[in-house]
């Protein structure tokens, strides 16, 4: 008898405890103070069902040394962001932040248990979630509900900005499916998943979305020219012309109101240049240790929409100094040193998608997003480093001696 597998409802919850984000229940118009946020509710969730089934499977967390040696920097980055609070500004407000940076460690240590119990099948699993919440996300803003400014695509309360991770990792799921089977139905979401991600305006998110393109493509082509599968992608075009059809004045508005207009027109950057400015004189002021979480917003007060820098990086610089970009660097450098250590040609598509959904993730993290914003990233950095361990004997069979040789029980 073999471990068990992680059951779907498992992964499943986790997904959506992911998804999630920072809704809130008043979004959808329930007002109960204590479980406002939905991890109150979601979270012990996650943990009870995760601890009954590891332990009913007999799993034991972080076994492997690849999966301790790939977590441990990310959560000592962690940490690190959470001990800054000890020298934050008197008027900083830092008790969301460290809310946000305990989810993340329950998150990225639930989901490298999950990686080394199961990883093709969690990935699997995970990659479907993503191909049904890209479908739900575009159907949502596409009919009318839910958009900003009045023409930017979102859904269910969340910004342009995590409107264009979802569809854009969705875009990421139908690749995993179609050269994981070569059967064409997985492509029908693609056009929708791009033009939804056109339609967030969400110029950082596209501009992340064409750069992991551009690495992922060479390993595609070869991909499909060994597996058969170039030639059915001429689907894609047929689709995308069906939903242009439907869609097409829409976005067409979008993109010479948003791109061409505001942005090469008029130069706006959404502030991102006033913030980095500050966030650059910031860093130079305390470059060791940093002003501690939030301090950024606590010093400049810019006012309540721009409470961090929008730059990952950045926001470890000013916050953590030159300390908490050493710890963000290895907290990259340890997923990155496993997954390096699968030998190309061995690597499996779950292992490769995972790792470009993080390429794409980060590249986000350049442009919007706070800290909680980039849980993906850590989640599909462990996803892509942790090889899965061979499932293990829950019960070795009694065995019995007669007459002096060994036989199974009766």
């Amino acid at each position: 008898m073999t471990s068990p597998r992680p059951s779907p409802f498992l992964v499943v919850v986790i997904f959506v405890a992911t998804l999630a984000g920072h809704f809130t229940l008043s979004r959808a118009g329930f007002a109960i103070p204590v479980l406002d946020d939905v991890r109150v509710l979601l979270f012990p969730a996650v943990l009870a069902v995760f601890v009954l089934e590891a332990n009913h499977a007999g799993v034991r967390p972080l076994h492997s040394a690849p999966a301790r040696r790939s977590l441990q920097p990310i959560l000592l980055l962690f940490g690190y962001q959470m001990l800054s609070a000890a020298w934050v500004p008197h008027n900083a407000v830092v008790g969301d932040v460290i809310g946000d940076l305990l989810s993340m460690v329950v998150l990225v240590f639930v989901y490298a248990t999950l990686a080394e119990w199961d990883r093709d099948r969690v990935v699997r699993l995970t990659m479907g979630c993503l191909y049904v919440a890209g479908w739900l996300y575009f159907l949502y803003a596409a009919s009318g509900r839910g958009r900003v400014q009045g023409f930017r695509w979102t859904a269910f309360g969340g910004g342009p900005n995590v409107f264009v991770r979802v569809e854009a990792l969705a875009l990421f799921a139908t690749a995993y499916f179609y050269f994981g089977s070569a059967r064409p139905v997985w492509l029908i979401g693609a056009p929708a998943f791009l033009i939804g991600a056109v339609a967030s305006g969400s110029r950082g998110g596209l501009i992340a979305l064409g750069l992991t393109t551009a690495l992922a493509f060479p390993s595609l082509v070869r991909f499909g020219r060994r597996h058969g599968a170039l030639k059915p992608l001429a689907v894609v075009p047929l689709t995308g012309a069906l939903v242009w059809l439907l869609l097409g004045d829409a976005i067409m508005s979008l993109i010479n109101n948003r791109f061409l207009a505001a942005t090469v027109q008029q130069g706006y950057t959404s502030d991102r240049d006033v913030l980095y400015t500050k966030g650059f004189w910031l860093f130079l002021e305390r470059p060791i240790v940093g002003v501690g979480v939030h301090g950024f917003y606590a010093v400049t007060n810019l006012g309540p929409g721009e409470k961090y820098v929008h730059n990952l990086p950045l926001a470890v610089a000013v916050e953590g100094g030159a300390v908490g970009l050493l710890l963000l660097l290895l907290a990259f450098w340890g997923p990155r040193h496993e997954y390096a250590a699968i030998p190309r040609a061995r690597r499996p598509l779950e292992a490769r998608v995972s790792a470009y959904s993080a390429i794409f993730i980060l590249g986000a993290s350049f442009f919007s997003g706070d800290y909680y914003d980039a849980r993906l990233l850590w989640i599909f950095l462990l996803l892509a480093a942790v090889p899965a361990s061979p499932p293990l004997p829950l019960h070795a069979p009694a065995v019995r001696v007669t007459h002096g040789r060994p036989r199974p029980p009766p």
